[in-house]
């Protein structure tokens, strides 16, 4: 009988444990589990309403294999000369494959885009001598991301390979739609070389140009249009665009205007690059010809021109 009893109560006992433990929410002899605490939502950071765009065009030189002049005696200078500008975005002529290679390995910081004029196909990454040339438009790509890009020749037929009117070469446009990461303004780049002997190719390029800046640039955002021109600002080619682009050159307060940016591999002969702009939230604020010395007194048979902004939202 005390036997019975004991069971009994012993039964309750364990049966009220399992009750109360139930209702403080777990079963007997089990751990209370700690919730991790959740980590408070980061705010999302408000876009900067204006920052400080640099801008660079540089007819870096086909290399011509030569003991002077040729890419290897000149690549250590042009790496310098980028190391020391730094500019946001650069747009290149005459940039070959292996020049290419050359610059992005030496400044990894900087993505690239260009298509090679006479095939159409995308550079490869080559330390070999590479013959065909690309409208090449670095960027930094901490800074910005690229919304849309393309390349069109320079000829009635645009989207087509080959050469146009009177030209020697075939000439192409890159251009690239970019969006500013902090900021998230907008603004396109227009990267050309215009042909070295055919005038009715060079004219009839620009007015091409300007209709093509006009389709693709359907939002009117600010613009830069840079190129070896071949040609002064004060040629009437440049008409289709004057109504709507200024000359960096001959607005910025800060500027190298008499300076010139063709030197042939021996004296400063010509200005024929040129960096032009649209935008009205685009203020110019210098302009300069980068004819310092890098290590070598030639760089290439031009000098880089680089301009700065600021772009105020």
């Amino acid at each position: 009988m005390k036997k019975f009893i004991l069971i009994v109560v012993t039964t309750l006992l364990m049966a009220a444990a399992a009750a109360f433990a139930s209702a403080c929410g777990k079963t007997p002899q089990e751990e209370p589990i700690e919730e991790e605490p959740e980590e408070p939502a980061t705010p999302a950071a408000k876009p900067v309403d204006e920052f400080t765009l640099s801008v660079m065009s540089f007819n870096v030189a086909v290399d011509n294999r030569q003991p002077v002049n040729g890419w290897d005696d000149r690549k250590k200078a042009v790496i310098k000369m980028l190391t020391e500008a730094r500019p946001m975005v650069i747009g290149f002529q005459e940039a070959q494959a292996h020049e290419i290679t050359d610059m992005i390995s030496a400044h990894p910081e900087y993505s690239w885009y260009g298509i090679g004029r006479d095939t159409g196909k995308v550079p490869p990454t080559t330390t070999n001598y590479s013959a065909e040339e690309a409208m090449a438009v670095f960027w930094l790509r901490d800074s910005l991301q690229v919304m849309d890009k393309g390349t069109f020749w320079l000829s009635a037929t645009p989207d087509q390979l080959g050469k146009g009117w009177d030209a020697a070469y075939a000439r192409t446009l890159t251009w690239v739609h970019f969006m500013h990461k902090k900021s998230k303004l907008q603004f396109f780049v227009f990267n050309t070389h215009l042909d070295n002997k055919g005038k009715t190719a060079r004219s009839e390029s620009m007015k091409l140009i300007a209709q093509k800046m006009e389709e693709l640039n359907t939002r009117n955002l600010p613009a830069f249009l840079m190129a070896d021109f071949n040609t002064v600002a004060s040629d009437a080619i440049f008409a289709p665009i004057k109504d709507k682009m200024k000359s960096t050159r001959d607005v910025a307060p800060d500027s190298d205007k008499t300076k010139f940016t063709f030197n042939n591999y021996t004296a400063p002969k010509s200005q024929i690059d040129h960096i032009f702009f649209s935008g009205e939230q685009l203020t110019a604020l210098t302009f300069k010809v980068l004819d310092g010395d890098y290590g070598n007194k030639w760089i290439s048979d031009h000098y880089p021109i680089m301009a700065t902004y600021l772009y105020k939202r």
